[in-house]
């Protein structure tokens, strides 16, 4: 493992956008009156008081157009979209997670080069790479045509208990991998007949850890595994680096927290 790397702000792996699809033409361009029209917003984990104040503004700015906002849950927010998309019902605004263009693209209409009415485009490639960082240009800007905004990206933090870390008379949080391993063999307790009854970190397994995946895609992308191919249809997570193969070992990394042996 790369011991220059921090742990506990791994790296920046969940994005998700906003895809805006009839905003554009609902201004009356050159008509110069503005028209009526209901927008429907789609989302997940956030409900409506995230979005008020910029709903509110948008409404200042657009008068006559209402904005109405639907949360759904994690687990049933795909299917929906993509059953009322394909249905020809789908909303105006929805969030799209950053994985989803290779898979959905075909289902997405990306932003047009120029807008009647108006002399400039509304955001060109280099605005796009000037203002969001590079995962966002890179997950969301295909062949040059930009399918969605990045509404935030995620890290991935490591939580700690000082209290247990003071007790073990360990100072600080681990600042690399070597620390972080050092770390837990210092905290982990066992008792008498070798059962675990404190664990020093909660790694190694998928059932019982949140966000599993994302921490071992960044152990894998810390190796320098290049995650897919130039297309992002096809998975390489699997292919070595220089003959090392460093997914493999990456994978092994983390499923030996869960192993007894």
């Amino acid at each position: 493992m790369n011991t220059n790397k921090i742990f506990y702000i791994l790296v920046a792996s969940i994005t998700v956008a906003v895809f805006l699809t009839v905003i554009l033409i609902l201004r009356g361009i050159g008509g110069g009156q503005t028209q009526s029209a209901t927008l429907q917003f789609w989302g997940v984990f956030d409900d409506r008081n995230a979005f008020d104040k910029v709903i509110n503004d948008f409404k200042v700015q657009n008068p006559g157009i209402k904005v109405q906002y639907q949360m759904f849950t994690y687990e049933e927010y795909e299917k929906r979209l993509i059953d009322a998309l394909a249905a020809g019902t789908g909303p105006d605004i929805v969030m799209i997670h950053n994985t989803w263009l290779p898979k959905h693209g075909d289902k997405l209409k990306s932003l047009p080069a120029t807008i009647p009415g108006l002399k400039q485009p509304l955001l060109t490639i280099q605005d796009y790479k000037t203002n969001f960082v590079d995962v966002a240009f890179n997950d969301f800007v295909f062949s040059n045509q930009i399918y969605a905004l990045p509404m935030y990206v995620d890290t991935l933090a490591l939580f700690y208990n000082k209290d247990i870390l003071n007790s073990a008379g360990i100072s600080r949080p681990p600042q690399d991998w070597e620390e972080f391993n050092s770390d837990i063999e210092t905290l982990t307790r066992l008792d008498g007949s070798g059962q675990v009854v404190q664990s020093g970190a909660a790694m190694g397994t998928a059932k019982n850890i949140n966000r599993s995946t994302d921490i071992l895609s960044a152990l894998m992308i810390q190796t320098g595994v290049k995650m897919t191919d130039n297309s992002n249809t096809t998975a390489s997570f699997a292919n070595p680096v220089n003959g090392t193969p460093v997914g493999e070992k990456a994978l092994k990394y983390y499923t030996d927290f869960a192993n007894p042996s």
